[in-house]
């Protein structure tokens, strides 16, 4: 007879100043409608008990089809006014990752990650080249101005206003950051995948912790799934997602002390900002953040529980 292990999902769409007093209903309430899609997206695949990989997926597709959050139809502008995307996912089964950058065209990039979890040669393609392996092998695709929205273009000029070569995250308003799935399915296996558009006016070129396996998004079914959100330079020092995982495998903690060191200790001593998302390999859903809020949810079977929550505790 197999185990059956309690299936969980959380998700996140993004970390950073969000404050009670400057989110209208209105916002909450389509806020909150888009991250409950997402839940019910993966949530749908994992009841019939299929893979993390495929819940994760599904639940970060429903987020980049949304222009509420920095992923695909709502990715920031770059310095140029383009918009450059980049997303990966793992499968903590098997250690196969994929992930892209810097890509123009790709209307879903962490379907375009996910398919490259098939190749051996590869885990991350960037740019150009990764735009053309998704055309032919028949991922959907769209001009660079799909991901065009008025909110973005005057979030853009706001910045340039304050300096033109800055990059900033979402700090003078409240449609959110890098969006992220984690999943425990009914075998037991994790995975995590994060999706973003990167930082408003960065350099055409940068990429950010989402597109590395290790400082954005880990999965490991000996002890996590992480997925983070934050300025990505700082995560990619810092080696966030990882180190979450390694601190439960190599140092013994537990999942809840693993995320409460790597962000409140270890990433803010480096200056960083932002948060991450976690599942453990018994269902145990983590959230740990630094900034004012963070926009997440989860829904557990062991627990019973479908909740989605912006600051500590408190459920929109």
């Amino acid at each position: 007879m197999t185990k059956h292990t309690p299936f969980a999902l959380c998700i996140h769409g993004g970390a950073g100043v969000i404050t009670p007093e400057n989110l209208s209903e209105a916002d909450k309430k389509l806020i909150n409608a888009d991250l409950m899609l997402a839940l019910n997206s993966g949530e749908e695949i994992l009841v019939k008990g299929g893979s993390a990989i495929d819940a994760v997926a599904a639940a970060v597709v429903a987020l980049e089809n949304s222009i509420h959050f920095n992923a695909g139809k709502g990715a920031v502008y770059t310095r140029t006014g383009k918009h450059l995307l980049e997303a990966s996912i793992m499968d903590g089964a098997t250690f196969k990752a994929g992930a892209v950058a810097n890509s123009r065209r790709i209307k879903n990039p962490v379907l375009f990650a996910k398919s490259l979890l098939a190749e051996e040669n590869i885990v991350l393609l960037s740019g150009k080249g990764a735009d053309k392996l998704a055309e032919e092998t028949n991922h959907e695709m769209v001009e660079n101005t799909y991901f065009d929205t008025n909110f973005r273009k005057e979030q853009l000029i706001e910045a340039q206003k304050i300096s033109e070569t800055g990059t900033y995250l979402d700090h003078t308003n409240l449609k959110m950051g890098t969006v992220g799935a984690v999943a425990i399915d009914k075998q037991g296996n994790i995975a995590a995948a994060t999706s973003t558009g990167g930082m408003t006016n960065k350099l055409d070129g940068r990429i950010g912790d989402t597109a590395i396996i290790g400082a954005g998004t880990y999965a490991n079914n000996k002890t996590c799934g992480v997925s983070c959100t934050g300025v990505g330079e700082y995560f990619i020092r810092a080696t966030v997602a990882s180190m979450v995982s390694n601190l439960m495998e190599y140092g013994d903690k537990t999942l809840e002390q693993a995320t409460e060191i790597t962000i409140k200790e270890h990433l803010t001593q480096l200056g960083g900002e932002g948060g991450l998302i976690a599942i453990d390999n018994e269902g145990n859903v983590n959230f740990s953040f630094n900034s004012q809020g963070m926009y997440r949810g989860y829904v557990s079977e062991k627990t019973n529980e479908k909740k989605i929550y912006i600051w500590d505790n408190e459920e929109i």
